[in-house]
Parts: structure tokens; sequence; C-alpha cells
């Protein structure tokens, strides 16, 4: 990638880190009372989420009262008939709501944000939190809000400029609109790559996507960067016109990022 790199993508994620944070006095030291008390309020009301989740009948999803009077409600559950009768199967088989199994998700969710503070935020405001469980509960002084708040928005200043300049040059290149259109496979899953020839097929699951095309195909391919990216998600691409096609370049995201960089004579994209 030229401009959408890996390091612009994780600065990309790291726009809303105040977006929780709540500024309270009692921040200010370290006190084990405190943070037992916001944890065992935090852990309830999460409990106790999860079992409304758990009790909720699926049923009142599909009652007419809860849709506009020219939504096709009886078109829509005649289409998706499958998707219904499993999650009204699943709800009334369910097993019994389980208080323990909840605390041990709510705490392992704690971990890792407690973990994904440290990690995202830069050294010179993470060694002043005072208590770093009680930030990661949400809460901490004026001073580190303001401090994450500044760092969030400058992230997102970067982010945006970098993609605004990408955009501009895209938008200068001699390419087809059709095409332009359909390379849209943002969060679709990469669970095919098949070698044809010289051409490259990528088939993908589109379910989490925005798109009804799930197969991409690049003929006369040369690969210039290949980090396999098989059962990865496409998370964004670079495409330039070249003398003879195009230059393309792939970054997805999972349990690692990883990019794909290629050139090719076309491009053809297809829902099969």
């Amino acid at each position: 990638m030229k401009y959408l790199t890996k390091e612009w993508y994780k600065i990309s994620n790291l726009t809303d880190l105040h977006f929780d944070l709540e500024a309270i006095d009692e921040a200010a030291d370290k006190d084990d009372d405190l943070f037992r008390s916001l944890y065992e309020d935090q852990e309830y009301q999460f409990v106790e989420e999860e079992r409304a989740e758990h009790d909720f009948d699926p049923r009142e999803l599909f009652d007419e009262e809860n849709y506009p009077e020219d939504f096709d409600l009886h078109g829509f559950l005649a289409e998706e008939a499958a998707f219904v009768e499993q999650t009204i199967f699943d709800y009334d088989n369910r097993g019994p709501f389980s208080e323990e199994d909840s605390k041990k998700l709510f705490a392992q969710i704690y971990d890792i944000r407690l973990k994904q503070a440290q990690e995202d935020l830069p050294k010179e405001i993470y060694k002043q939190i005072a208590d770093p469980r009680v930030f990661a509960l949400g809460f901490t002084t004026d001073e580190i809000y303001e401090a994450v708040r500044d760092f969030s928005v400058q992230n997102n200043r970067y982010t945006q400029q970098v993609l605004e300049k990408y955009e501009e040059i895209e938008r200068k290149q001699n390419i087809p609109q059709n095409l332009r259109r359909r390379l849209n496979f943002h969060d679709c899953k990469i669970i095919g790559w098949l070698t044809q020839g010289t051409d490259l097929v990528l088939t993908l699951d589109n379910e989490g996507g925005f798109t009804d095309d799930n197969r991409i195909t690049f003929r006369d391919v040369t690969v210039l960067n290949d980090e396999n990216i098989l059962n990865l998600f496409w998370i964004y691409e670079e495409l330039y016109k070249t003398k003879d096609g195009y230059e393309i370049h792939i970054l997805c995201d999972g349990e690692r990022l990883a990019e794909l960089n290629l050139l090719c004579s076309d491009i053809r994209i297809e829902e099969i």
C-alpha cells in the first residue's frame, strides 16, 4: 500500500478512544475500593443486559406493530423464512441463563480493555493514568480525558488527510466507472485462491460486506507482494492505472494484517 498502509489503518482505529470515557475526580488516585465498586456496578449491568438478551423472544421482532405500514413484512418473512425459523428454534431450545458465564465474559472483555489501553495510548499519556484498572472501566480525570480526546482527534485528522489524498489521485486516473463501483469488497472474507494459467481468481464470502459480487479475476498477473491474504477480510484497496492495465494493492485484516500487491492486464468482477 502506498497511502492506506498498515500503519495508517492502525491509526484509523485510534480515532474514538475518548468516546466511552467519563471524567470523575476520584480517578486522580489509585483506590482499590473505587475500582471494586465500579467493577461490580459494570459487571452487574453487563449480566443484566446478557440476561435480557437471553430472554428476548425473537417473535417480537416480527410483530407488525413494530414496522411502518408500507413495509412488506410478509414478503420479508417469506424471503428470510429459513433464518426466521432457525432464530425461533434456537430461542425455544436455548439452555438456562448462566450468570457465572456472563461474569466470566465480562472479565475477559475487561482484561482486553486493560491491555488495549496500554497498547493504544502514547506512553506519555498512559504513564499519567493513576489507576489503569479504573481507566479500563471507562473512568479517568479531566486532564487525561482531554489528552485522550486530543490524541483521537489528531489521529482522525491524519486518517482523513491521507484518505482524501489517495482519493484525489484515484479520481484523476482513467479507471472505468463500472470497475470503480464494483471494486467494493470491504469486510468480505477471502475464502478462495486459484491460479489459472497467468490469471489469479479470488473467491469471497460477501455475507459481511456490501456487495452481491463474490469473485474477482485478475488477468495476466505479476505478483509484487504476497503476504497470504487467504481467510482474511478485505479492508481497503488502492487501484492505479498502468500502461498495460492496473496495479492493485489490497489490505486485509483478521488474525493479522496482510497485503497483496499485483500488476494485471484487466480485472473481472462477478457474482457466482
